[in-house]
Parts: structure tokens; sequence; C-alpha cells
């Protein structure tokens, strides 16, 4: 469950801007789109939440940035080696910005437990890393970590001071002398097995799916539909109930591959399932097995009841973007993830779009509390009565920096419509044109 995520400093956001999942007082469709916190009644997060504005406003770097604290949390240890450049670019359009770290917190709870976790960063190395837990609601600080060049007591740890607070159990010194300059303690603390932060790794590992970036969108949803039959139904299901002519889809393997190979496929696909791992370091031969798998959909002929293949190469853009999601969606729903799509609308039917978010605000589907984070340009959505006020978000410049607000911050009539106010520029976050000339 995300409560909220922070940024600051990075690409175009260079003052801290902060997306909030937590539900405001209004009591409007209150029971549908938001739900309660476990051991806090009075903390309810929303199950969606939406965010527009013009091009190059900033709605993607948001993802971008929540993508990249999940990516280094999963890799720093072990996909990166010493003096290898973090993946960081801080506001360059601010000469004093430009030299400072980057800084990302985010606040979730996993297993029933409140979790903050942090770090300031540039390209060279982590400048601090900090956990604070809630167990029982009651704040500990389990790890600090600060680079402080200038004390000469910290030679010894390179520039370090680390506090580790009694919540936190299990090893911890040794861990620590495995951590580099650019690698976090949480990731090292993973692949040591540490029992506490070993599940807040896997939040992020497996709770948390972003689609597009840096992440393959593909290999997860043929892995998972190739072993997992039943899994294979519902999306085939959704599929179909999204009226494009497909009535199911199947995944076929080469036929002519090696017992090695097949051995090889099926711990890739176990990977996949478990990890969610991303294509972009595995190994090549790793990556050559998806060549052997075909997808093909089923098409009914209109004049009787035969069924004939397709390649879905052949298929529209529109339905490979469907499939492409439509496996992280159900899996989310069934099992309570985060999921974040930049521009949700890309090739799909505003219709399509709209059933797609009612999923998640539908107790009767998701009913294990699945969150939806997606950035769009489709104002229909605005008038669908889908969202609470502090489900919509905007973006937009403001001396060449990224402002996030809510809708929260204005006061529209009940009887007005979100999507004509928004164009007409009342919310703020459109683009504004002098007039296109050729």
């Amino acid at each position: 469950m995300l409560i909220e995520f922070s940024v600051e400093n990075y690409r175009s956001i260079q003052e801290k801007q902060t997306l909030s999942m937590v539900a405001s007082d209004d009591e409007t469709i209150l029971d549908s789109n938001t739900f309660p916190t476990p051991n806090n009644d009075d903390l309810r997060l929303v199950k969606s939440a939406v965010i527009y504005g013009p091009n190059a406003s900033g709605k993607s770097n948001l993802l971008r940035a929540i993508d990249t604290l999940r990516y280094l949390v999963i890799n720093s240890a072990t996909r990166m080696q010493l003096g290898h450049p973090l993946p960081i670019e801080p506001f360059i359009l601010n000469s004093e910005s430009a030299k400072q770290p980057s800084i990302f917190e985010v606040i979730f709870i996993h297993k029933g437990m409140r979790y903050e976790y942090g770090i300031s960063l540039n390209q060279e190395r982590i400048y601090e890393e900090w956990l604070i837990a809630y167990p029982n609601e009651r704040q500990q600080n389990w790890l600090s970590r600060k680079y402080l060049p200038d004390n000469p007591e910290l030679q010894a740890d390179e520039g370090y001071e680390w506090t580790f607070g009694r919540g936190l159990k299990g090893e911890k010194k040794i861990i620590r002398k495995f951590v580099r300059s650019n690698s976090l303690f949480l990731s090292h603390a993973a692949q040591n097995n540490h029992p506490q932060l070993r599940e807040i790794f896997e939040y992020f590992r497996d709770k948390m799916n972003i689609l597009g970036h840096r992440y393959t969108d593909i290999g997860f949803p043929l892995s998972l539909l190739n072993k997992n039959s039943s899994f294979k139904e519902k999306v085939a299901k959704l599929i179909a109930e999204a009226d494009i002519g497909i009535s199911d889809i199947k995944i076929q393997i080469d036929p002519g591959l090696t017992s090695e190979e097949l051995s090889k496929m099926d711990t890739f696909s176990l990977q996949f399932i478990s990890q969610k791992a991303d294509f972009q370091y595995m190994a090549e031969e790793t990556i050559d097995t998806l060549e052997e798998f075909d997808i093909i959909t089923i098409h009914k002929m209109n004049d009787s009841e035969e069924e004939i293949e397709f390649d879905i190469a052949d298929e529209s853009t529109g339905t490979k973007r469907l499939f492409e999601i439509a496996a992280y969606w159900l899996y989310a729903l069934q099992n309570g993830e985060v999921i974040l799509v930049d521009e949700i609308d890309t090739s799909l039917h505003p219709v399509l779009s709209i059933e797609l978010v009612k999923m998640f605000n539908d107790p009767e589907i998701n009913k294990n509390n699945a969150q939806l984070i997606f950035t769009t340009h489709d104002t229909t959505l605005l008038d669908e009565e889908i969202f609470r006020k502090d489900q919509v978000w905007f973006t937009e410049k403001d001396k060449s920096m990224t402002k996030l607000y809510s809708l929260l911050g204005f006061r529209p009539r009940e009887d007005e419509s979100l999507q004509k106010g928004y164009l007409l520029g009342r919310y703020g976050a459109i683009p504004f044109i002098n007039g296109l000339s050729i």
C-alpha cells in the first residue's frame, strides 16, 4: 500500500513534490474509492490517482523517479560495480540545484507495518539513506547513513556515519562492509537474507509494477500466462470483454527446443513470476528464449462457429497494448499491488481506459486494495464520476520546474463539469498555445 512518494531535484523537478494517496475527509464515493489502512482506521488511502498536465510538464518524470528508486533498491548491490555512475539527473536549469543531490522518499505499508524509506544521492555516491518503521504505530529509527567527508573519525567507513536502531534486529555490521559509495544498504541486506529488510526489499520488487521506462513490459505476462492456465483464462476473458474480436489467446513454445533449452525457459519463467526481473541486465541467452514464445489470438468466423488463429503481430496497436497491460492489471488486482502506468490512453479507446480504471475503484473486483497511478491526456475520465477530488492531480511548469498539485486545492461546484473546467484552464496544467504555423 503506497501512502505517498516525494522527490526533489530530479530532472524537471527542482523543489520537493509529493504525490499523496491519503484520502481526504470528503465522503464522496468513500467506500468504493478508498480503504482503511491496517491498525489505523483514521487513515484511509485512495485506490487510484490520475495525473494531468501539458506535454513536458513533468508527469512522466514523477513516475520515472519512483522507477529510479525501485531500480536502485533492487539492483544497486548486484548489478552495479564500484565506480559505476548512479542513474540520477538533477535539475540543471539552476546552478545550485545542479550541484546538489537528488532526494527520493516513499511512505508505504507492507504486511501490516508502515515504513518510511529515503535516499539522497548524485551520480557519484549515496549521501544519505534512512529507514523508519512504525510497529504498532510507534516510530522506530532503524537505519541512518550519512556521508560526512570532513569528519576524520569516519575514515575507516569512507566518510559515512552509521546509526542502527534497536528495533532493527539481525546482522548489520558485516553487511555494512559490503556497501559501496554507489550502493544501498537495503539492497545488500536483502542479498544477505536479512529477515526484516528483505521484506522491505520484496515490497519494491514484488508489489510495485511500473509499465514503461526501464522495465520490459512483455516478459512477465508471457511467462505468467505460459505457467498459469487459470490466470491465462482470466486475461483472455478480459481481452474478450473489451470487444476487440478476440475470443481466446494461447502461448506456443517452439517444439524443436531441446530439454536443456526448455529447462532454461522454465527457470526463466519462474524467475519472472517470482521476481519480475528486468531485462536490461539479464544474460543474452536468457533474452533469446523470448523468441521461442509465439502469442496466438483466436477469432471466431462470422459465418460459422469455426475459429481462426492470428499471430499477435497481425493485431492492431491497441490490441497489442491491451495484451501488454492485461496480465499486470489482473495480477495487481489479484495480489493487492501498486501499478503505475505512463499515458494509459496510448492506443486505447477512451471507453476502454475508463473501464480499466473502474476495475480498481470497484470493491467487488479490487478486493485486496490494489492501487493504480497513471498519467493521461484523456479528459473524458474527469466527467465519468469515477474519481474523488483527492484522486485527481495536475502538473505544470513554473519557472521551468515541475509543480504537482491536487484538485483538492480548488472548489468546483457540485454540478460543474470537471472536464470543461480543466479545458478552460480553471485548474491550470494546460498548454498555452499562441497559434501554430508553418
